[in-house]
């Protein structure tokens, strides 16, 4: 059950993001060896996971608890991880039943058997021995909303409750409780939650200004690569942080991530940001098709999006991997792609010890 519906919340979830990916890293066996494999490290194994019920105004899309996983461990080490799941924007992708998105949190989205940088127990792990926050998606607003909504089509309705930012909040209040003053911080997502990662982000920045932090966003897709108002979205009224003058410059109905992220971006310099995609990746492709766009064309739409970025943001990197998968990071491929003799693994690892990296491959 488990894999089934982690398989069908991916298979919709590309549209919910915003794209990214440069020069290319490469899959598996279609690149050259490293010049060696991943250096290990002996680390204690951290406490089990905790499985968290915030309560208060945390709600699912159809009224169910919301919940989010935990595993304290180092102190001075904290990996937040915003799951995929989806989104809904109208009654027939929210209507009870819909493929579209994830509505509630269960046992399917417990993070214990989890692969990639989840799977806490292999020593190549660059993230072994850290604190790990989970934050599981379940509304349909890639953790940006704050409203109730009624989608109606002819004499059906459907209400849902878009409490991703909500939700989302909740859990990052918790774990700053109980990881106070951290030395590293590294936010990532995939899909749906790479959204989250961004948009979360200055507010987990500004919550550790002591910490070295870097931000990840894992297989992006385009809903954002158009000018949309959160607002009317989802009610994301709360959503942007406000502080952020570049952001606050972005007007409501104009926002676009390749925006955000450069606003982000040029107000934390010392931050360092990033995305990962496949080449090919299949959600992606469906939904760009799905909006009108010939497939012929997608490869460009990726890059282009993703040099809107880079125009303005000298300190974000990115990694275009070859393949039609979508998210790297929490599966067991993570140990196996490369980029020019560079292990992906390594790349991210550099990024979360705070140290520079580049595109890859080089140039």
């Amino acid at each position: 059950m488990r894999g089934r519906r982690r398989i069908r919340a991916a298979l919709w979830v590309g549209l919910l993001a915003a794209v990214a990916g440069v020069a290319g890293c490469t899959g598996g066996d279609r690149s050259p060896e490293p010049a060696k494999p991943p250096a290990t490290t002996a680390v204690v194994a951290p406490a089990g996971w905790e499985r968290v019920e915030p309560g208060g105004r945390t709600r699912c899309a159809r009224g169910g608890r919301f919940a989010f996983w935990a595993r304290i461990a180092a102190p001075d080490r904290l990996l937040v991880f915003f799951e995929g799941g989806g989104g809904c924007w109208d009654y027939r992708t929210c209507a009870a039943g819909s493929t579209f998105f994830d509505d509630d949190v269960d046992a399917s989205d417990d993070p214990s058997y989890g692969a990639g940088v989840l799977d806490l127990d292999n020593p190549r792990n660059p993230f072994r021995g850290w604190s790990v926050l989970y934050v599981p998606s379940c509304t349909g607003d890639v953790y940006a909303g704050d409203a109730a909504r009624i989608y109606r089509a002819g004499g059906e309705a459907v209400t849902i409750y878009h409490r991703g930012h909500v939700n989302a909040t909740a859990a990052l209040d918790w774990v700053f409780r109980r990881v106070p003053d951290p030395r590293r911080v590294f936010v990532t997502g995939c899909s749906a939650g790479s959204v989250g990662s961004i948009l979360h982000a200055p507010r987990i920045i500004r919550q550790y200004p002591r910490a070295q932090v870097a931000q990840l966003g894992d297989s992006l897709g385009f809903l954002f690569s158009e000018p949309t108002d959160l607002r009317e979205l989802w009610g994301a009224d709360r959503v942007l942080p406000d502080w952020v003058p570049g952001v606050r410059a972005i007007p409501r109905d104009r926002f676009t991530t390749p925006r955000f992220y450069q606003a982000v971006a040029s107000y934390y310099p010392r931050v360092s940001f990033a995305q990962v995609n496949f080449a090919a990746d299949a959600v992606q492709r469906r939904f760009w098709e799905a909006g009108g766009g010939s497939p012929e064309t997608f490869g460009r739409a990726l890059v282009g999006n993703l040099a809107a970025i880079r125009a303005a943001s000298p300190n974000f990197r990115s990694c275009l991997l070859d393949g039609s998968e979508h998210c790297a990071l929490p599966r067991p491929e993570f140990y196996t792609l490369t980029s020019g003799g560079v292990w992906l693994r390594d790349w991210v690892a550099a990024q979360a010890e705070g140290k520079p990296v580049g595109n890859l491959p080089p140039g």
